[in-house]
């Protein structure tokens, strides 16, 4: 992320539209994200989240950072129609600051609808996240993708070429494409063709 503030949730549980992939390579269940102290910040933030006061909390926390981005859900999602309401109210207050992320909650019925609201904003660059176990299709639904080892340009961190998103800066500042991640850990032979391995 380099300088970048961000604000993540615990990992699988707030992540209704999580596919098989996810259950086994989201890198919120490995490394950094493992450790207890992080895991009880995220209990937290999930805590906070279901507060009244929260959309407050975040617009003065957010412009603290001063940061003209602002990274959503390294880990965990947008888990309710209420969030999702919540940081559709923080990005119009807080027009001045980017908001970027990925999500998997797109492939929700009952978060699809708010989540289009919050992507459309003008300062919201938010992509649907997909992988191969994916069955669903969300280019027709107007999204833009973040994608595990498929379709899109790929990430400059993963190819080398930038230290971190904040010297980058293609996903807080391009809308319209797609973007191809690296996977992060475990075997991928076995990702990219599962019937080849026994």
């Amino acid at each position: 992320m380099g300088s970048l503030p961000s604000f993540s949730l615990p990992v699988i549980v707030t992540c209704p539209g999580k596919t098989p992939f996810c259950e086994k390579y989201c890198y919120g269940l490995k490394g950094f994200f493992t450790i207890e102290q992080i895991r009880k910040v995220n209990d937290r933030r999930l805590e906070a989240t279901l507060s009244s006061e929260f959309t407050d909390i975040i617009v003065e926390e957010v412009l603290q950072t001063r940061a003209p981005a602002f990274r959503l859900h390294v880990i965990g999602d947008f888990y309710t129609p209420e969030y999702v309401g919540k940081w559709i109210a923080i990005a119009k207050r807080l027009k001045e600051v980017i908001f970027f992320g990925a999500t998997r909650s797109w492939r929700c019925d009952f978060l699809s609808e708010p989540l289009k609201v919050f992507r459309d904003l003008p300062n919201v660059y938010i992509k649907a996240s997909i992988d191969r176990t994916d069955t669903l299709e969300p280019f027709s639904c107007g999204w833009r993708v973040w994608s595990v080892e498929g379709r899109g340009t790929p990430c400059p961190h993963d190819s080398g070429k930038v230290a971190n998103c904040a010297e980058c800066g293609l996903c807080w500042t391009v809308k319209d494409f797609d973007l191809c991640l690296k996977l992060r850990w475990g075997n991928r032979l076995q990702y990219l063709y599962p019937s080849l391995i026994t």
